[in-house]
Order: structure tokens, then C-alpha cells, then sequence
């Protein structure tokens, strides 16, 4: 175990308040703007200073974060005082350790985390107490969650292994090995039923732990040929038992009902890449439920924190106001209706306010439709635009369909593509279209509504088959099912590229670059994970 060179310091750091970002949004052709729905709060100084990395909110004024500087991390005591003028105080320098997770205990009034083999705490009603509660070696704790008996539940991928810990015995209850062998354990929660469920990473399954007073279960989970999943990291359990998990892998979330055996994965939202290069990845991470039954989760790439109603099927998803990419990796609700996240891209932490109604809407006229391969179809929707400003329409797949680099297989646009501010709900059109190569069967497309601020969803499910077209009619270009051929994929370039920002060819190539450059660091930062289980916070 590597030894820890602990320091206790206190600052009572008053910040300059909530920044309500006043430079240009990165869509281009927009005015300048701030999010209503969104408050930042700087964190970092500079691009050397520590770098806010997970969090967890402890009341609606006080959140817990977890900063970073390689090899060393702060615990950050982040408080809101008068006016929101906030005050951080550094509670505790870890020296060789990053901590993965962080949980605050609020029976206990206890700080846990986790670093390097070790879980400890910091007491927050004793300033400078910090106690390393046990360690695990070889173990690698990743993450971590507390059940209604206040035990702690550790995933160790470094021994495959997921712990019951109990910190008023201070003995570890039961220890279970995963499933699947060298599964890279990340994610953790307890369900209100009393189970555990975890994710199986490497393996690509959901892991769950079912104990009756003699004896308990471990069993796992994995989808359908038809269903992929691609990297799947955090998870959480609804009131319904149903399981959410966000895909890292891929630009997707999904869900799995163990009662009955129901896999669905849904594509995030369309993002412009005026927005964020990276938005196309998406790469969601955390995710979690609030009090009222919403899923909210991280879009790290995407530089958006999403919520999705499982009532009404609706996602929306908030964008941070930035300059430069967000990179929004974690993310956890908290009381007061404050969801809070960081942004290490910009050394802040923010919240958004859920609390505040989005004054659009989008439905579709159908709840499924069926494209044959090299064909497109209509799918009418209903748009409700009472926002202020302009509204934009567009058509996303999920991570199989359009994968990052190559052309896509499922795809689209809507007619119209912008609506103004009206009182009353406009019709629209999507147009899905199918590959010649696009695989068959069912999957999720989503239709999203969107402006500088927020991006409302809605999901079709799209049953694409196999095409009647002969072969000596068939073009590069997929045909309209109504009959006529049509050149859909000139006509898509065409308005791809009257959409795109007025920038040069150069600027355009370089954003692209750096994207790559980060897929490839992302993806050498996942091969960590699944050799070692250890998350990797600086590529080498």
C-alpha cells in the first residue's frame, strides 16, 4: 500500500459568488447568454490548480468534493453562505492517493471515501480527524454505497470481489466474489428492496446480491444478442426495482427489468458540435435517482447533465455554459431539488435547478415504426415552444447505429428544422432513414427539440427490415418508403452543412482532432479500467 502523507489545512476561501457565465456560449452564431437552469461555481484558480472530480451533496448548502492536482487530491468543504456567496475550505491533502468515491454519511456525519486499497472518513464535526477504516490489498476499491442498515457495500476490482463492511463492528460482514471472472467492478447501489446490484464492467452484465437471514445470492445479468452494451459503469435501482445503468462505452443509457427480463438502451440527444466536439461521444457516467423518481445522470464528453422520466419517457438534458469543453464526469442529486456536478473541464462545480419548469415539449405522433434497410420513414411529432428563443429539431441513434468516425447506419432530420416561441404546439416531421448495411431488428431513435440552454427527447422504437427493394433499383441513396427515390443523403449534407457554424475548415479540422485525441486517451483510460479496475486519472 502506497503510504499517505496526510496535511491538514483550513481555508476559509471566500469565492466571487455563483458565475453565471457571461462569455459566448459555444454556439457559435449565439448571443451571449447565461443558463437559468444552471449555476457554476469556480473551483479551480488556474489550469495547475486542483481539479474538482466527484462529489457528493450533503445538505442544500453543503456539498463534500473530491479535487485533484496527480498524484495529489483535496476533500473540499463547499458551502453556500449568504446570497450564495460560497466558502470553500480545504479539509484534507491526500498525498499518492486519487480517492474514486465519495459518500456522505449523514447519520454519522461522516465523509467516507475511498483511495488507493484503503476506506476511510473524515469526520466533519471534528475538523482534521481523518481515519483510514480499513484497508482491502490488492483490492482497488472503486465505488461504493450505504444500505439501510448503514453498511457499507465496496466494489474491489482488484480481487473481484464487491464487501459488506459493517463500521460499527468495524468486521467485514460478507464478502462475495463477482460472477464473472476479472469483471472490472465499478458502479454499486443498494435497492430499496434491501439487494445490491453492481456493475460488471468488463464483462458487460449487472451483478445482484439477494440475502435472506441464512444464507445470500449472487447471481448476474447479461442483454440480448439484440440489445449491446458496450462499457456499462454506474447504475441505480428505481422504486419499480427496475436497474438504470449509463453505458461509458457508448453514448447511451439504458435499463434492465429483472421481473421481466427487459434490456432497452437509449441514445442520448442530439448535440450540435458547435456546442462541444465531443458531443457526438457523449461517454455517460454517473448516474443516480432524486426524491421524486427522476434518473439523472452525467454526460461527460457532452458537457450536459441529463434527467429522464421513466412515467412520460421524456430526457432532458442541461447544458453547462462554457467556452471550452466541459468534460462533466460526475454528478449526484441532492436536497432542494439541486442536482450537482463537476466540471472538470473548467474547474467548477454547478447545480442544476430542477425545480425550474422547461417550457418546451416534444411528442411523437407514434410510439414505432418499421424502416426497410436503404429507406426512410415519417414519424410526426408535436413541438411546444414557449421558451423565448428559437428551437431546433434533430434526429440522433445510439452508439451501434452511429458510431464515432464512421458514417452513420440509422439516421435523419426534421422538417421543419427550427420553430420560433409560439403558445400553441406545432407539428413537425422526422425523417428516420435505414442503411443498406444498417443491422436489423428493434432499437431507439431519439427526437430531440433543442436551444442553447436545454435538449428535450423523445424515443421511437424503429424495427429496421429487411428491404423488398431489387437490387438493380438500389442507389448509394436510401429511397423514400412513400415511393419516389430521393437523394436523403445529399439532401442531409446539404443541410449538415448549412447548419455548421461559420468557421474555417482548418478550426472544423482541429476540433475533430482533438476529439480523437480524447476518444483515444478515453479509451486507453478504459483499457486501464478493465485490466487493472482502477480508474485512471491521467493518461500516461
Amino acid at each position: 500500500m502506497i503510504l499517505l502523507t496526510i496535511s491538514f489545512y483550513f481555508l476559509g476561501v471566500p469565492l466571487t459568488g455563483s458565475v453565471h457565465v457571461s462569455s459566448p456560449f459555444l454556439y457559435r452564431n449565439n448571443p451571449v447568454g447565461t443558463n437559468p437552469y444552471v449555476t457554476t461555481f469556480p473551483i479551480s484558480k488556474n489550469s495547475s490548480d486542483f481539479t474538482p472530480f466527484v462529489l457528493y451533496p450533503a445538505s442544500s448548502e453543503t456539498v463534500w468534493v473530491v479535487t485533484i492536482k496527480p498524484p495529489q487530491a483535496q476533500i473540499l468543504n463547499f458551502t453556500l453562505g449568504a446570497s450564495g456567496k460560497p466558502i470553500v475550505t480545504a479539509v484534507i491533502t491526500l498525498r499518492n492517493a486519487i480517492p474514486s468515491d465519495i459518500v456522505y454519511d449523514r447519520l454519522l456525519t461522516r465523509v467516507w471515501f475511498l483511495e488507493n486499497n484503503s476506506l476511510a472518513y473524515y469526520n466533519s464535526t471534528t475538523r482534521g480527524n481523518l481515519t483510514v477504516e480499513r484497508t482491502f490489498p490488492g483490492g482497488s476499491p472503486q465505488s461504493m454505497t450505504i444500505d439501510s442498515q448503514e453498511r457499507i457495500w465496496i466494489t474491489l476490482p482488484g480481487t473481484n470481489q464487491v464487501v459488506e463492511y459493517d463500521p460499527t463492528s468495524k468486521t467485514v460482514v460478507n464478502s462475495f466474489a463477482a460472477p464473472a471472472s476479472n469483471a472490472s467492478l465499478q458502479g454499486i447501489t443498494a435497492a430499496v428492496d434491501g439487494t445490491i446490484w453492481f456493475a460488471e464492467t468488463a464483462a458487460k452484465r449487472l451483478g445482484h446480491i439477494t440475502c435472506r437471514p441464512t444464507s445470500c445470492n449472487v447471481t448476474d445479468y447479461g442483454p440480448p444478442p439484440s440489445v449491446e452494451i458496450a462499457f456499462p459503469i454506474q447504475l441505480a435501482v428505481d422504486r419499480g426495482g427496475v436497474v438504470w445503468f449509463t453505458d461509458h462505452g457508448r453514448g447511451q443509457f439504458g435499463s434492465f427489468n429483472p421481473s421481466t427480463g427487459e434490456w432497452r438502451v437509449f441514445g442520448i440527444g442530439y448535440c450540435s458540435e458547435s456546442y462541444n466536439p465531443d458531443c457526438l461521444v457523449g461517454l455517460p457516467n454517473a448516474i443516480s435517482l432524486d426524491s421524486n423518481g427522476m434518473i439523472w445522470f452525467s454526460e461527460h464528453f457532452a458537457g450536459r447533465v441529463a434527467k429522464y422520466d421513466p412515467t412520460t419517457g421524456s430526457l432532458t438534458e442541461y447544458f453547462v455554459p462554457a467556452t471550452t469543453i466541459p468534460d462533466v464526469w460526475w454528478m449526484w442529486p441532492g436536497p432542494g431539488n439541486l442536482v450537482w456536478f463537476t466540471a472538470f473541464g473548467l474547474g467548477e462545480i454547478g447545480y442544476v435547478n430542477a425545480s425550474l419548469p422547461v417550457p418546451i415539449s416534444i411528442s411523437a405522433g407514434i410510439k414505432a415504426v418499421k424502416v426497410e434497410q436503404g429507406t426512410s420513414q415519417a414519424i410526426p411529432a408535436s413541438i411546444t415552444n414557449q421558451a423565448g428563443g428559437p428551437l431546433y429539431l434533430n434526429v440522433s441513434a445510439n452508439g451501434h447505429d452511429a458510431p464515432f468516425g464512421s458514417p452513420p447506419l440509422v439516421y435523419g432530420f426534421a422538417v421543419p428544422s427550427g420553430i420560433e416561441p409560439t403558445g400553441n404546439a406545432v407539428p413537425a416531421t422526422f425523417r428516420v432513414s435505414a442503411a443498406w448495411t444498417a443491422d436489423l431488428g428493434e432499437r431507439y431513435v431519439t427526437l430531440t427539440a433543442y436551444n442553447s440552454n436545454v435538449a428535450v427527447n423523445t424515443f421511437v422504437n424503429v424495427n429496421v427490415t429487411q428491404t423488398t427493394i431489387p437490387f438493380i433499383f438500389r442507389t448509394s441513396a436510401p429511397y423514400v418508403s412513400a415511393g419516389f427515390a430521393s437523394s436523403i443523403g445529399v439532401g442531409s449534407l446539404a443541410l449538415y452543412l448549412f447548419s455548421l457554424p461559420k468557421n474555417s475548415q482548418k478550426d472544423q479540422d482541429r476540433r475533430k482532432a482533438d476529439t480523437k485525441t480524447k476518444l483515444r486517451d478515453e479509451g486507453r483510460r478504459a483499457e486501464h479500467i478493465l485490466r487493472t479496475g482502477a480508474v485512471q486519472t491521467e493518461i500516461p
